[in-house]
């Protein structure tokens, strides 16, 4: 009995170890639901390394690719390849020209990068 009983304690004990130790650790992981149902607002290419996607919501998401969207650079529409009901995450792809671009991270961004350069600032006055 009393074997039965350090037993299932130290059982216990590991198990109680295990579901603290990534207690504290940031999540890195970021999804946008309903793509199946058109909530994606905008996209924008990042050469062929990477695109970053704004949701309806106006979060925006940025994802890498495992290997470079040859086309991506070019194209005027993209598609979004999920497996609904599931959110799109890192484990999702787009569709450029027919052909698959499988994400490699996929993570919430404050937004693209501005297209414009900062403007210098003025000459000191005297």
């Amino acid at each position: 009995m009393i074997r039965s009983v350090s037993l299932a304690l130290a059982a216990a004990s590991i198990l109680g170890g295990c579901a603290t130790q990534n207690q504290g650790a940031p999540s890195n992981s970021a999804s946008i639901p309903f793509v199946e149902f058109g909530n994606i607002n905008d996209w924008r290419a990042e050469g062929t390394s990477g695109i970053y996607i704004q949701s309806d919501d106006r979060h925006w998401y940025h994802a890498t690719f495992t290997a470079p969207c040859i086309d991506l650079p070019y194209a005027e529409r993209i598609g979004f390849r999920t497996t609904p009901p599931l959110p799109m995450d890192k484990f999702d792809a787009i569709l450029v020209r027919g052909q698959p671009c499988y994400f490699k991270t996929f993570k919430e961004v404050p937004g693209p990068p501005s297209n414009n350069p900062p403007k210098p600032a003025a000459p000191p006055t005297m």
